[in-house]
């Protein structure tokens, strides 16, 4: 009897050690971290291209006039450098951003219609 009364007592002895243990490593407090303020993402400025007839040429700005469906569309485009080799009546591709409620071209390129000649079968 005398057995069975200190194995109950070193069992339950063990078992309030081990409920200790549990108890304490609950306790450890789990870490805030400190939110960062939301941060408003730049716009990206996308780049269009478009094909269209110079109507008017400047050092700084370029007027080009392109077709939309039945209508024409007339644009006019801020430029960083002055174009060389582009005058009045050429046709040109525009690469351009829109940026502040303006149009700033950033490429410029002289558009030149090749013609393909077929060839016609030889006979005899």
């Amino acid at each position: 009897m005398k057995r069975l009364i200190m194995f109950t007592l070193l069992l339950v002895r063990v078992l309030m050690v081990t409920a200790i243990a549990v108890d304490e490593s609950s306790l450890v407090f789990a870490k805030t971290e400190i939110a960062e303020p939301a941060t408003v993402k730049e716009t990206r400025e996308t780049q269009v291209s478009f094909t269209g007839i110079v109507k008017a040429v400047s050092d700084n700005t370029l007027l080009v006039e392109r077709a939309v469906r039945d209508k024409t569309e007339t644009l006019e485009f801020a430029l960083d450098k002055p174009v060389e080799k582009i005058k009045i009546g050429d046709k040109v591709k525009v690469s351009f951003i829109k940026k502040e409620g303006k149009y700033i071209a950033e490429h410029v390129t002289l558009v030149v219609n090749k013609i393909i000649k077929k060839d016609t079968p030889k006979t005899k």
